[in-house]
């Protein structure tokens, strides 16, 4: 993905329900459901690793999970990662009995989420932290427009509720009245992500991040219209 485009899609009335219902005894009103969704093309990559080592004693286990977010604090310097996009958890202990009371062993976990721009680097991470005993991560597609997309389906659902409240008081013979209520929800789905496996495939010049991904950005409006007398 060495170039980034902008693609935009708009899906209109997607689960779209109507009906026309009574309120009180005089005013009645039409409410419209409506999904928009906007496609923005994937620039991000946001890497979740499990930083986690098991020992006999507390002070083993804690000594592996610092070499291991040495190698991890390692590679976020060697490829320039900023600090504001790295987040992660203070390390948890806690003690796990193995077979019976007497076999105790002490275990860490660490969550840790980074995001980065630059999907040459993805792959290269991924081997280092398998090379070191890393053995739980994973990643998934973001955009830097996902707010752009979610503005922009927002505005394509109320714009479709509106013609379709149009059309459906016009062919019932009704004039179209004020807005009475409005909600509405907006949410992001990733089409695709990936996990780190043992069982890599081997290397070639060609690499599946070369080939673009989108980032679906869904906005969903209900719109309550009040039918003129």
């Amino acid at each position: 993905m060495k170039q980034l485009f902008i693609l935009t899609f708009l899906f209109f009335g997607i689960g779209c329900a109507t009906q026309a219902q009574q309120i009180g005894d005089s005013q009645k009103k039409i409410s419209i459901n409506m999904t928009a969704s906007e496609a923005v093309e994937a620039d991000l990559v946001i890497f979740n690793i499990n930083i986690n080592a098991e020992g006999k004693s507390p002070q083993e286990a804690f000594q592996i999970h610092k070499q291991r977010e040495e190698v991890l604090a390692g590679l976020l310097k060697k490829f320039d990662i900023k600090e504001e996009d790295i987040k992660f958890l203070p390390v948890r202990m806690n003690k796990r009995y193995s077979n019976d009371r007497n076999n105790q062993i002490t275990v860490t976990n660490q969550q840790v989420s980074v995001t980065f721009r630059d999907f040459d680097i993805y792959e290269e991470i991924q081997l280092t932290l398998i090379e070191n005993n890393f053995d739980n991560f994973n990643g998934s597609f973001s955009s830097t427009m996902i707010s752009e997309g979610k503005e922009k389906a927002l505005v394509s659902a109320i714009q479709a509720a509106k013609e379709k409240a149009t059309l459906i008081a016009s062919a019932s013979g009704v004039d179209l009245g004020t807005i009475i209520n409005i909600s509405y929800s907006d949410y992001t789905v990733t089409p695709r992500s990936s996990s780190g496996r043992f069982d890599l495939m081997e290397q070639s010049s060609a690499s599946m991040m070369d080939y673009n991904q989108i980032v679906n950005v869904t906005a969903t409006i209900s719109i309550e219209f009040s039918i003129a007398d």
